[in-house]
């Protein structure tokens, strides 16, 4: 840099007003609305991390048609030199873009640029001692007095851009770890400190409709959606959400992300909406699903992934078999004891309060696709209460069902239970139906060869016993129901019928 520009680096006030006056077009009078205090600007954005810096100034680079982006960070006592570099053939397009706060950019209206109204350059220009841009249309000194000058010092092709700023030795090591992190585009040579940083093998690419930011025909910034190529890095360190390779913030999804168009960010461009967030979130595991450890499937980006409308029916699948087991019944409202039976049998019970409404919705999206994903317990046969089937009707018995019959109604008597009624019916599904509230014994016709004290006493009586154990409970494996068909055994013991 400039001897001169870089000498006795003193924060002393603000830029001229007369410097920061802009003729109207057709028009002689001036635009003076405001004068801008650049160290007020500065302290206003003391507190962020000085990142922002080098990606505003390589966002620059990178919106232009260039070949090559060199980035030169060198750290002093007395300040640290940023320069960066590139070779656009047509320069810095406007100078006045670097002092002119809002100024409309020609980036605006096109999603695969990264500016919007000439911001980020004066944010970070505030930051500096002194600095100088030295373009193809000329060069821009600000001073260390607050003061702009213009030279007719130019570069036959691309800018340069060189500033000193004061930083702590440990910033300025952050700053060059972060920067590290930016993504170049394609086909361009992007160099810090003599390195070439190359682009990361992509994980996956894939395209997507996301929302993004355009302006309308009055030139107002207006929300968009538009397609747009997403594409997935995976990394062992910080992952990242990107707008077109610049870092924007950091996130808990398990892959650094570059979304190849404007991303709607906040004021400050380091962070973006919570509903963006997570539709970025569901389109990462929808193509990604296959790929993730049972670990990452049980994340918080997973879960929220889930709750999405844009989640597949793959995606949903594979978070809550990773999470509940591949067969994971619901808790059935409607049948208790289903769900005890599948608990039994060592399978995860799901219940309602283990899931978010919206994932809930997405469970039952996904079975239109996986019939037999996620049942509630009472519909899987195993665990399932038998039932009559539907359009049973009653049967005649003949004298071999009348004597079981009158068997049955013998022991309900002895047992102390009261007076029974029985009949056969022709249904199929439950062997027999017992109700305690109506002292009703209900039998499906079993085979006719079924019916016979003499050669089948011991099935009939087992089943007898297994219905007559619901007078004291409905629940199988209740322990009244248990200790109910031990007071039955005891009892048909020592009446020995």
């Amino acid at each position: 840099m400039n001897n001169n520009v870089m000498k006795n680096p003193v924060e002393t006030g603000q830029i001229n007003s007369s410097d920061m006056q802009t003729k109207s077009v057709g028009n002689k009078s001036n635009n003076s609305w405001f004068n801008v205090n650049h160290i007020g600007l500065k302290k206003n954005q003391s507190d962020k991390n000085k990142i922002f810096i080098i990606k505003e100034l390589v966002s620059n680079a990178f919106d232009e048609n260039i070949n090559k982006c060199e980035v030169q960070l060198t750290w002093s006592s007395e300040g640290t030199k940023i320069k960066v570099q590139d070779d656009s053939p047509e320069g810095f397009k406007k100078l006045a873009d670097a002092y002119t706060l809002f100024n409309e950019s020609y980036k605006a209206n096109d999603t695969s640029k990264r500016g919007r109204f000439s911001y980020g350059t004066k944010s970070s220009l505030a930051m500096f001692k002194e600095a100088k841009i030295v373009s193809t249309k000329g060069t821009i000194l600000f001073k260390s007095n607050g003061t702009r000058t213009k030279t007719g010092t130019k570069t036959e092709k691309g800018s340069i851009f060189e500033g000193l700023i004061k930083l702590k030795k440990v910033e300025f090591e952050e700053l060059l770890d972060l920067s590290r992190t930016i993504i170049p585009p394609k086909n361009v040579e992007f160099v810090i400190n003599d390195n070439l940083i190359k682009r990361s093998n992509t994980h996956s690419v894939f395209t997507e409709t996301l929302p993004t930011v355009t302006i309308d025909e009055e030139g107002n910034f207006t929300p968009s959606s538009r397609v747009t190529e997403i594409e997935l890095f995976k990394s062992l360190d910080t992952n990242y959400i990107c707008e077109l390779g610049i870092p924007v913030v950091e996130t808990d999804i398990p892959f650094t992300i570059n979304v190849n168009q404007k991303v709607p960010l906040s004021k400050d461009r380091d962070n973006v909406k919570p509903a963006y967030l997570k539709k970025l979130k569901a389109f990462v595991l929808n193509h990604t699903h296959n790929d993730l450890s049972e670990e990452e499937l049980q994340t918080t980006f997973a879960q929220e992934a889930l709750e999405q409308k844009e989640s597949s029916a793959e995606a949903i699948k594979s978070v809550i078999d990773a999470k509940f087991g591949e067969d994971a019944v619901v808790y059935d409202m409607s049948d208790i004891e289903a769900n005890k039976k599948a608990f039994a049998d060592e399978r995860q019970v799901i219940s309602g309060s283990q899931l978010s409404k919206e994932a809930w919705s997405r469970v039952k999206e996904a079975r239109e696709q996986y019939s037999d994903f996620a049942l509630p317990s009472g519909q899987i046969s195993k665990y399932a209460k038998p039932e009559f089937t539907g359009g049973a009707e009653e049967v005649d018995v003949d004298d071999k069902m009348q004597e079981v019959v009158d068997y049955a109604k013998f022991l309900h008597q002895q047992l102390g239970f009261g007076s029974l009624s029985v009949t056969v019916h022709d249904g199929s599904g439950a062997l027999a139906s017992y109700g305690r509230g109506n002292l009703q014994l209900f039998f499906n016709v079993l085979g006719r060869q079924w019916f016979d004290l003499d050669t089948n006493k011991q099935e009939i009586l087992e089943l007898l016993i297994h219905e007559f154990g619901h007078y004291y409970s409905s629940d199988h494996l209740s322990r009244s129901y248990y200790d109910g068909l031990c007071r039955i055994g005891a009892k048909l013991t020592i009446l020995k019928v």
